[in-house]
């Protein structure tokens, strides 16, 4: 089944360190359709000058690891080879909750989707609008979000599981473009 662009997903994925072979799991914005067979462009905010750029630069994660290994030698002008994709998962959450970036803070970066974002006033904000626009004017509450996080269950062998989580501090919120 199709991922269709503009989706928020969780990338279980592995690639290469340092000359190891290492398996991780990064959440954000799917910038394409994405199918068996296709690679997966991911809007992703990695730090604080990526949070701040209007169309941060894709990561790419390969449905092998020889179209991975490929595109290291020649990378493509339209993204950053990460990985190879091993899977992806639609975040899931209530209807209109967008796909967002945010800065712990200031300097912290973190991807998944919305839930709600408490201003250090104690009010509550459920709608990601009206929450981005609070943070501008009183920064420093706690976000809570979804994101897919990586469960090992031994020998090898992991799978992606969506938690609920809580940052506080936070100082700046965006949606994914």
């Amino acid at each position: 089944m199709a991922i269709p662009a503009g989706t928020c997903v969780g990338v279980l994925y592995f690639k290469q360190s340092n000359g190891k072979w290492i398996v991780g799991v990064h959440n954000g914005k799917t910038k394409n359709t994405v199918t068996s067979k296709s690679p997966l462009f991911l809007v992703h905010v990695s730090n604080r000058k990526e949070f701040f750029q209007s169309n941060p630069k894709p990561l790419i994660f390969y449905k092998t690891e020889a179209e991975y290994l490929k595109a290291l030698a020649n990378p493509p002008k339209n993204g950053t080879p990460f990985g190879v994709r091993i899977a992806a998962k639609e975040t899931t959450s209530p209807a209109a909750h967008g796909c967002i970036a945010f800065l712990q803070q200031g300097t912290t970066a973190h991807n998944g989707k919305f839930i709600e974002y408490v201003a250090p006033n104690g009010v509550t904000y459920k709608n990601v609008n009206k929450a981005i626009e609070a943070i501008k004017v009183s920064p420093g509450g706690r976000l809570k979000y979804l994101h897919w996080n990586l469960k090992s269950l031994g020998g090898g062998r992991y799978e992606l599981i969506q938690e609920t989580a809580s940052k506080t501090n936070v100082t700046n919120l965006r949606m994914l473009p």
